[in-house]
């Protein structure tokens, strides 16, 4: 269903400030020889399928009979949602003003934006940045090559992704605020988000579909957007000889 979130926020917007003070690790990050593609391709297969079968009738169902309104509303929330992992993320990577930021972001739009259900804080001129487990990991050195790594129904990650976000998923400091902390419905949640994040980039399997080998136009993209989560919108240019294309 998810398969589609390889072509989410690949325009991720780099702050020159952030950067000029940050010394980035030099390590590469990305393993560019996908050693699970065989496993990768058969689980893409088998997404596409769900995807066609169920992913997309529901999220275009989803899309046409719920009010722009209400889905941004739910879009909000969720993503307010993560605010903390993000505000934690930060600081731990020493990223002390995309911190802050996050942090301004939590409180402005859990209080004046009605629950996360209103984004106050980016009009306000606090931007969105996404931070997670798994791009701490690479910064601290624990976690230098990940692999990419297609996972059934949820789509593509890689290994260091997945570690850090299912970390991330059981630790999320906001759940025991919302539900009874049992695993049914941290699932819950997590699926939800999933979901909404899904029915925002429907549109895009066409993209994914008429290229010439979409697994692989899958995987760049969505590899180049990890690499700008990394590097906060700025990596360094790829050396090309190390891809494989085949």
């Amino acid at each position: 269903m998810a398969v589609c979130l390889s072509l989410t926020s690949l325009s991720v917007q780099a702050d020159e400030d952030i950067l000029k003070d940050y010394d980035f690790p030099t390590r590469p990050a990305m393993n560019t020889q996908d050693p699970y593609e065989d496993y990768n391709r058969a689980v893409y297969q088998f997404n596409m399928a769900f995807n066609d079968a169920v992913g997309e009738p529901v999220a275009d169902a989803y899309n046409r009979y719920v009010p722009t309104p209400a889905r941004t509303g739910i879009s909000n929330f969720f993503r307010n949602l993560k605010e903390p992992l993000n505000t934690v993320n930060a600081f731990f990577q020493g990223n002390v003003e995309a911190g802050l930021t996050s942090f301004m972001r939590l409180a402005m739009n859990t209080t004046f934006g009605l629950f996360g259900l209103l984004d106050v804080a980016t009009p306000a001129g606090l931007t969105y940045e996404k931070e997670d487990l798994g791009q701490t990991l690479y910064k601290w050195g624990v976690w230098s090559e990940a692999s990419f790594f297609m996972v059934p129904i949820l789509g593509p990650y890689t290994t260091r992704e997945l570690v850090g976000g299912s970390i991330d998923a059981v630790y999320n400091p906001t759940y025991p605020y919302l539900i009874e902390t049992d695993d049914v419905g941290r699932i819950m949640l997590f699926l939800g988000e999933k979901f909404v994040d899904y029915t925002q980039v429907i549109t895009l399997m066409g993209e994914i579909r008429s290229q010439p080998d979409p697994y692989i136009f899958m995987r760049e993209s969505y590899m180049q957007y990890r690499m700008n989560l990394i590097y906060n919108g700025n990596p360094p240019a790829p050396n090309l000889d190390d891809f494989n294309f085949e």
